[in-house]
């Protein structure tokens, strides 16, 4: 009889690595998962403000509140914790970017607010 030179007599603690290396694939789908959350959760936040930094520099334009309406944006941005990247108007309209950085990744917004056709 041949005995096999590499065969295992015991696979006693086989279980526990299986185990563990389930859970370590686990986690990192969960902080995969986690960090693309955050990034959506940012962007959505940061396209909301920036709709609402245009709706109040229109109300600025149209004369509505006080202020150049570009001022008000740029104040509102920054209390909003946003960088104004542009802010423009043509007509009655009012056009704006703004862009904010959350966990190092740069996410940039546009929104429009103006009287429609």
């Amino acid at each position: 009889m041949c005995k096999s030179a590499g065969k295992l007599k015991n696979d006693r603690g086989a279980g526990t690595i299986l185990a563990i290396s389930i859970l370590i694939v686990f986690f990192a789908l969960f902080a995969a998962s986690s960090l693309v959350s955050t990034q959506l959760l940012g962007f959505t936040r940061l396209q909301a403000t920036t709709n609402s930094i245009a709706l109040a520099a229109a109300d600025a334009l149209r004369g509505v509140s006080t202020g150049n309406p570009c001022i008000v944006a740029k104040d509102i941005a920054s209390n909003s914790q946003l960088v104004l990247e542009r802010c423009r108007i043509v007509g009655f309209e009012v056009f704006i970017e703004t862009s904010s950085e959350t966990l190092g990744i740069v996410h940039k917004a546009r929104a429009r607010a103006g009287p429609r056709e």
